[in-house]
């Protein structure tokens, strides 16, 4: 079986002569060269040794210099290709990139880790998984200011990180803030039953989880206002756990419903 031999193109021809040339004239240099210094008897082998490494340096360094100057058309194509390439790989990863970036950030900041409540973007939720280009999170519900978790998680790219604001709203193993509304018809006078609304609602949290809020900052928020519609807007807002985030509202829900409807319909002739 015959192998093709390499073959060196036409226009890579005249560099491969003159490069042959330059090394063989240089060869030829350097052999005179040391010819002459061994044939002079007046140098010691001190000065012949420094002047055999000067001209074999000098040697080199012109072989260098002229190998660079005859191939210079053709390292800066290649050089040009490279680069070409180098681009097209950075732009094929840029997001690979940036998410390893995005990894690192985290990690060096300590912004958030597992079990925490966080929001990146527009996505809110309790952190389940961290690798290195992503996190994991199981998501919490839509409205606004509520941490009840939901079934399904989202995988948020460490890139988000570089575009989007990330808040920790709460640490791992710690109470977060969770809201949620109740609306009322207008007949229903409630904008002066704030105080009531409150303990009513402290009563039923107290009673969700078993443990009765001794600090203020702890208790029960209520708000109070209307909505587009003319009807009363009860906004409740407590420190609570994700797991006991749906219980916890369920029973404020029924107990303020309860306190609400009933009394207002034995009130009615």
């Amino acid at each position: 079986m015959n192998l093709p031999l390499p073959t060196i193109s036409q226009s890579s021809l005249p560099d491969a002569l003159a490069s042959v040339a330059l090394l063989s004239t240089l060869v030829v240099v350097w052999w005179v060269t040391g010819r002459t210094l061994k044939a002079r008897d007046n140098l010691t082998p001190q000065i012949a040794r420094r002047w055999t490494a000067n001209v074999r340096n000098g040697l080199i360094l012109i072989a260098i210099i002229g190998l660079l100057m005859i191939w210079a058309p053709q390292l800066r194509t290649f050089a040009l290709s490279v680069t070409a390439v180098a681009v097209a790989i950075v732009i094929a990863t840029k997001e690979l990139i940036l998410c390893l970036s995005g990894s690192a950030f985290r990690t060096f900041t300590r912004a958030y880790t597992i079990g925490d409540i966080v929001q990146i973007g527009e996505h809110r939720g309790e952190v389940l998984d961290i690798s290195l280009l992503s996190t994991r999170m199981r998501e919490t519900d839509r409205r606004e200011g509520s941490i009840r978790p939901l079934k399904q998680a989202v995988i948020i790219p460490h890139s988000l990180l570089f575009s989007q604001p990330a808040r920790v709203l709460a640490r791992n193993g710690t109470t977060a803030q969770h809201g949620f509304d109740l609306v009322f018809e207008a007949r229903y006078d409630l904008l002066v039953r704030g105080e009531e609304l409150a303990e009513c609602a402290a009563r039923a949290l107290a009673q969700c989880t078993g443990n009765t809020p001794g600090d203020a900052a702890d208790r029960p928020m209520i708000g109070l206002g209307t909505t587009e519609l003319g009807r009363v807007r009860v906004e409740v807002s407590i420190k609570t756990t994700p797991e006991q985030s749906a219980d916890a509202e369920a029973a404020i829900t029924n107990a303020i419903g309860s306190l609400v409807i009933l009394e207002n319909r034995s009130n009615d002739p």
